[in-house]
């Protein structure tokens, strides 16, 4: 008992680092510095659609929604969206996009402001049919997100 603990002095005074790497980590293919950087697209896209299906449940309370595009927001027409104050343009996150030969297909859009941190809710489509707009929706992180292009 007495040399493991005279082992373990010697190493620590020879300047020795004890660095474990994390079996966990490598088995998933990831590495200590993706689980510390800030959240990608990916994960922003994921943490919105979480939100929306999961955490808030938007498609089951439409009736709260409203008809009219939210005035901080500006659609052209291609349904890219732009804040209307700075003409910020904001990601388009596809959530649910039903073909358009289904009867009664839905599309289900947010659209992320990557400054902000929110984003707003479109629900097309249905039986009955609805045109319902919801937002905006706030998303925290651990970290802020990194700053990424907005071809998403």
């Amino acid at each position: 008992m007495k040399w493991v603990v005279t082992a373990a002095l010697a190493l620590a005074a020879a300047g020795c680092d004890f660095h474990f790497d994390n079996p966990h980590l490598a088995t998933r293919g990831l590495t200590e510095e993706e689980i510390k950087a800030p959240p990608g697209a990916r994960e922003i896209k994921a943490a919105v659609v979480n939100d929306i299906r999961d955490r808030r449940a938007l498609h089951l309370v439409l009736d709260e929604g409203h008809r009219a595009v939210p005035p901080d927001i500006t659609l052209d027409k291609y349904y890219e969206a732009v804040r209307t104050a700075d003409n910020f343009a904001l990601w388009r996150i596809t959530v649910r996009q039903d073909p358009v030969d289904k009867v009664f297909a839905v599309n289900e859009v947010a659209y992320w402001d990557n400054e902000r941190h929110l984003y707003y809710y479109h629900y097309v489509g249905g039986t009955p049919h609805r045109d319902v707009w919801m937002g905006p929706f706030l998303v925290k992180f651990s970290k802020p997100p990194a700053e990424h292009d907005h071809q998403h």
